[in-house]
């Protein structure tokens, strides 16, 4: 008895999965493997930056060029980070605690991101000199008449005066320091009363370098060490700055 052969078709013999799909399966896996390893390397570097809040803690130095001044700064001092790339800059941001003078690192990090140790930070903002005279030559001129008179009270061992409330310095504290050589030494403040902690507001300002000022911003409390302090920073600028080139040899 002859029996029918079961029709067949080419699709009968065909696999579950194809060879097309199979390599296409092979790409999106090859993909999605490039993608996790870019989210995972990308990711730490984000976690980092997170963690480091903007800070660094190379301490390799950098050169910038401002105002024809040739400046070398710790990259670990510099605020921000384009600034950290050197070049010709019209300003420079620095920071670093006190009294160490010390940038950002690992084991005084907590100086840099706590608000309550904050006040341990001084903060400095190098540029081209806009005013003809720093805050010292100011006062006869300028802060004298500004101030409600009298002969101030003493303060952190120095000399308090508050500014007239219809000047553009009201809610500011003049201290005044005298000096056996040298000008007084002038800081204005704000004062205290509503200020967050960690606040810095106190500020001088100091001609440095050829044509450039440094103003510098510290706590309150750290009035007491006016003459180490103000001596201090002058130090780390002039430190930092290389002798200006005499343009009249080139």
């Amino acid at each position: 008895m002859n029996q029918d052969t079961p029709s067949t078709s080419s699709d009968d013999f065909q696999p579950l999965v194809s060879s097309r799909l199979l390599r296409k399966m092979a790409i999106w896996i090859a993909a999605l493997g490039v993608i996790t390893i870019v989210l995972s390397i990308g990711g730490r570097t984000i976690g980092e930056r997170i963690v480091m809040s903007g800070h660094t803690d190379d301490t390799s130095p950098v050169s910038i060029s401002l105002n024809g001044n040739a400046i070398v700064i710790p990259a670990n001092a510099i605020r921000f980070e384009n600034q950290r790339e050197g070049g010709v800059h019209k300003r420079v941001d620095i920071y670093f605690t006190w009294p160490d003078l010390e940038g950002y690192t690992n084991e005084n990090s907590d100086h840099f991101n706590r608000v309550d140790k904050a006040t341990h930070l001084i903060f400095l903002s190098l540029s081209q000199r806009t005013m003809p005279m720093d805050m010292s030559a100011r006062l006869e001129p300028v802060y004298s008449r500004l101030v409600d008179g009298g002969d101030g009270t003493k303060d952190s061992g120095l000399l308090a005066y508050a500014f007239s409330e219809d000047t553009r310095y009201s809610g500011e504290i003049l201290y005044v320091g005298a000096r056996d050589n040298g000008p007084a030494f002038a800081a204005r403040c704000l004062r205290e009363e509503g200020l967050p902690a960690g606040s810095h507001p106190c500020m001088r300002d100091v001609d440095v370098g050829r044509d450039m000022s440094v103003t510098y911003r510290f706590s309150r409390n750290l009035l007491p060490e006016w003459r180490r302090l103000d001596a201090a920073i002058k130090a780390y600028i002039d430190g930092s700055i290389n002798e200006p080139r005499d343009k009249s040899a080139s």
